[in-house]
């Protein structure tokens, strides 16, 4: 689709590099739409971003690449704080199958 189609001038080449760069406002207004999601709606949003889905998303949104560089890194930062150990263990969650995991399984 042009921008003609829609009414629009192409942007000039200065206006076309900045479009195209990834914004640090748009990365926390993700970040924040995300924070705000249940458990389920993330893992539905897992399922349909498939890596096809992916490539095309982050061309589409840089900044959701970044994003997910970003929570990917601070998952593996080791944890400052220890908490104190529970009387009684956690119950883990079995994880799914890889397969069938979408784009975002890293974050999870």
């Amino acid at each position: 689709m042009a921008l003609e189609d829609v009414g629009l001038e192409p942007p000039n080449e200065e206006t076309r590099a900045m479009i195209f760069n990834p914004s640090e406002e748009m990365q926390t207004v993700l970040m924040t739409r995300l924070a705000e999601m249940t458990e389920e709606e993330l893992n539905a949003l897992d399922e349909a971003i498939t890596p096809k889905v992916m490539n095309v998303l982050t061309k589409f949104l840089p900044e959701l690449e970044m994003l997910i560089s970003r929570v990917g890194e601070m998952k593996q930062e080791p944890k400052e704080e220890m908490q104190e150990p529970m009387e009684e263990p956690m119950e883990e969650r079995p994880m799914p199958p890889e397969e069938t995991m979408g784009a975002l399984k890293d974050i999870a």
